[in-house]
């Protein structure tokens, strides 16, 4: 929000949210009001855009925008933002650059940069608040662009990250020392104690790692298959810093200084004091911030006999942290923490009053679970795509046991550093609470059917349903209808149906490929599906998946994997998990193959019809004319997957022809170079120069020429003379490294064109 308001309109938005304090103080209640609103509305715009463009004014932004792409080593300057991200195939610093230096020159100026370090040598221990310097390779944050892509770089805004950048090697890390306040040390000190208090106290582990993410909020040692199962049962918040950990502190707090017999205003300092200071300790982070600012008003408002009704200490914890960071507002941690509070002051003491009393009063548990999956419904589906219906009985267990888990974590620490005799025994115990929290998720594990995957909510449906909350909070007797209905639009809506043409989308999925082909009457088909040789990232998860939820489709008509290649078929097992899929084409693939057995696990676990397709098989979808003009028969098993073995297809509509070539080289060129001119080509092989020989260009003649092509790629592709002998042929080149998702639409006889980076539809 205001993220690309100018400097000026900014200053009319702070004069206007004036003018309405102003008519605030001297309306009626209702005028003032929405007085109140706008005012507040305008200031949050006016803030962002003061923010944002605080963030552009960095030099060390400017810097990486006008360096982009370019190899060249700098050395950085700089001390630790937070404790390092330290996994096993992962270490990941974040800096607070103070200057940076290129071939001998050096520049002063402040910036905030992400380095991920590679290499196998011994890592330094680094924490909070160390000055180091490291040689690096820096570039702009850039994401994928695609529709329905998380938006790295308005992330990388609010984060305050101006450049991202790699390190070969912890050789290239030299620490200085540090600079930190003596609060500040004291705090980073005393985390790296617990660390290694809990290390030393539990046994290694992913109960260790449980503890150590709940009382320190360390997850390094979270595995992924450990946190999807969390995600899956609809219980990750459990292993998130949240209010948990500062309301058991203020209570132990409480319980000993009251035995004291402090009046409550000296208890409400003496409790705040720790309770920052825990803040700071963790890393402060939002939930963290959030629960703490609350806790500390809450208590000094009664120390001093205010009215502490939660929820307006709710908003007065958000204006706090808004006013401090605008931006904050679209972060999805902070949208998550604040909807499900508030879901648990509103809906919770209704929700109980209907419910019959249950013994050790467990219906305020079911209560407190349901009102906050309900609060948090939009967003999940929204931001995850991701429904634990599950979740409202497993947090009846994971909670409690959560609560134990951190009370003991606690306790660990509080003998451990004395006796650590004693803390062992604690340790056990936690390990063993630890236990009983993992195998709370085992029933998304053994009924994987518990977590379901929506497309993105209607608008209308979310802005219902929380409407129809909020009125049911307010006891008004038919909101149970707004409710309903929205719950029905947010789980029910159907995908739109077709415009009468035919789209298809080349994504940007970095050094892979994968289109999506939508029929005039609105089905999909998937032609590839992305992936990467190291296997870092899931594209079906992270691109092709998003994309189709965000058109609100449910399931794929079609599933062409062109040749057995990681960057083509790495993102097609969780498709075939996630979507239903009528049928998939599949090309000659070695089945010893490793990428063929993964894709082999993938059909096991959501069967679908498999067909083996070769030159000469055709097809109608939805009145597209399809033809495989590629590969031709083998003889005998293939021993390895060729870029010649892709799939190349041809799709006709109306009077505009497409030529979709997979990985195909020179040689499969030859023998398809007589299929004549088309409308629109996707590039062989991302650009290749093994590729797109000047006959085959000379033959096809493409008004239009998709590259799909990585970022920076390490292969150079595209090559200079491919994109020169495409231009040559009066094509219009475009690339997904630079353009974004590429979309051709046409209806038979006119094509339009459009790209994620602009959003212009154009006529070709």
């Amino acid at each position: 929000m205001g993220g690309g308001l100018s400097a000026r309109m900014a200053t009319m938005l702070l004069s206007l949210a004036a003018l309405l304090l102003v008519l605030a103080l001297q309306a009626g209640l209702r005028v003032a009001f929405w007085a109140l609103a706008g005012a507040a509305l305008a200031t949050g715009a006016a803030g962002a855009a003061v923010e944002r463009a605080a963030h552009s004014r960095s030099p060390l932004l400017a810097w990486a925008q006008e360096h982009d792409g370019e190899a060249q080593p700098v050395r950085l300057t700089a001390s630790l933002a937070q404790d390092p991200r330290d996994d096993p195939d992962r270490w990941s610093l974040l800096l607070d650059v103070e200057e940076w230096t290129v071939a001998g020159t050096t520049r002063v100026g402040k910036g905030r940069v992400r380095v991920e370090v590679g290499g196998g040598s011994a890592r330094p221990r680094l924490s909070r608040g160390d000055r180091l310097s490291i040689w690096a390779q820096l570039r702009k944050p850039r994401g994928f662009l695609n529709p329905g892509s998380r938006d790295v770089v308005a992330q990388a805004i609010r984060d305050g990250i101006h450049a991202v950048g790699y390190c070969k090697s912890p050789r290239l890390v030299e620490l200085l020392g540090s600079d930190l306040p003596w609060w500040r040390a004291w705090a980073v000190r005393s985390r790296g104690w617990a660390r290694v208090i809990l290390k030393r106290s539990v046994l290694a582990g992913q109960e260790q790692a449980l503890v150590r993410a709940m009382v320190l909020g360390d997850r390094d040692g979270i595995e992924p298959e450990t946190a999807e199962a969390f995600r899956g049962a609809g219980t990750y918040h459990v292993l998130a810093l949240s209010g948990a950990q500062v309301a058991l502190l203020a209570a132990g707090l409480l319980f000993g200084l009251r035995r004291l017999g402090l009046s409550p205003l000296a208890i409400g300092v003496f409790v705040s004091v720790p309770l920052a200071f825990y803040a700071e300790f963790v890393g402060g982070e939002v939930p963290v911030v959030r629960a703490t600012a609350m806790a500390i008003v809450l208590l000094l408002g009664r120390a001093i006999d205010l009215d502490s009704d939660l929820g307006n200490l709710l908003g007065l914890a958000a204006g706090a942290l808004l006013v401090h960071r605008p931006s904050v507002v679209g972060d999805v941690s902070f949208q998550l923490s604040f909807a499900a509070t508030l879901g648990l002051i509103l809906l919770t003491p209704g929700l109980c009053a209907r419910l019959k009393r249950l013994p050790l009063r467990a219906e305020m548990a079911v209560a407190g679970s349901v009102a906050a999956q309900a609060a948090l419904l939009p967003l999940l589906l929204t931001h995850f795509h991701r429904l634990a219906p599950a979740a409202v009985l497993l947090n009846l267990l994971a909670v409690p046991l959560s609560s134990l888990v951190l009370a003991l974590g606690f306790l660990v620490l509080l003998v451990g550093g004395w006796a650590p005799v004693l803390g062992a025994y604690a340790g056990d115990l936690a390990w063993l609470a630890a236990h009983a929290l993992l195998r709370s998720a085992d029933p998304v594990r053994v009924w994987p059917f518990l977590d379901i995957r929506l497309p993105t909510p209607p608008l209308w449906a979310s802005l219902l349903f929380v409407a129809g909350l909020g009125l049911w909070a307010a006891r008004k007797p038919r909101a149970w209808v707004a409710v309903v209905m929205g719950a029905i639009g947010i789980l029910f809506t159907p995908a739109g149906s077709g415009d009468g043409r035919l789209q298809v989308t080349v994504l940007d999925v970095g050094q892979g490929d994968s289109l999506v082909l939508r029929s005039p009457l609105g089905r999909v088909w998937v032609i590839d599906t992305g992936g990467s040789y190291d296997g870092r990232f899931d594209p079906g998860e992270t691109v092709v998946a998003p994309y189709l939820w965000s058109l609100g489709h449910r399931r794929i008509e079609g599933l062409v994997l062109t040749h057995a290649h990681p960057d083509h078929v790495g993102g097609a097992a969780f498709l075939l998990r996630t979507f239903q899929i009528g049928e998939v084409w599949e090309g000659v693939a070695p089945r010893h193959d490793r990428t063929q057995q993964a894709l082999e696990q993938g059909f096991r676990r959501a069967p679908a019809r498999r067909l083996a397709v070769m030159r000469g098989r055709r097809a109608s979808w939805d009145g597209i004319g399809v033809e495989v003009l590629g590969p031709a028969p083998r003889s005998g098993p293939p021993w390895t997957t060729r870029n010649d073995d892709s799939l190349v297809l041809a799709l006709r509509w109306g009077e505009v022809s497409l030529l979709l070539s997979g990985d195909m080289e020179a040689r499969a060129e030859q023998e398809l170079a007589a299929c004549g001119a088309v409308d629109l080509v996707k590039v062989a092989h991302h650009g290749s120069r093994s590729s797109s020989s000047p006959f085959w260009v000379a033959a096809v003649r493409p008004r239009i020429a998709i590259i799909s092509v990585g970022h920076r790629n390490r292969l150079g592709h595209p090559h200079p003379e491919v994109v020169a002998r495409y231009r040559a042929a009066g094509s219009w080149v475009l690339r997904t490294d630079r353009d974004g998702a590429v979309t051709m639409s046409t209806d038979g006889r006119r094509v339009w064109v459009r790209t994620a980076r602009d959003g212009v539809e154009r006529i070709r």
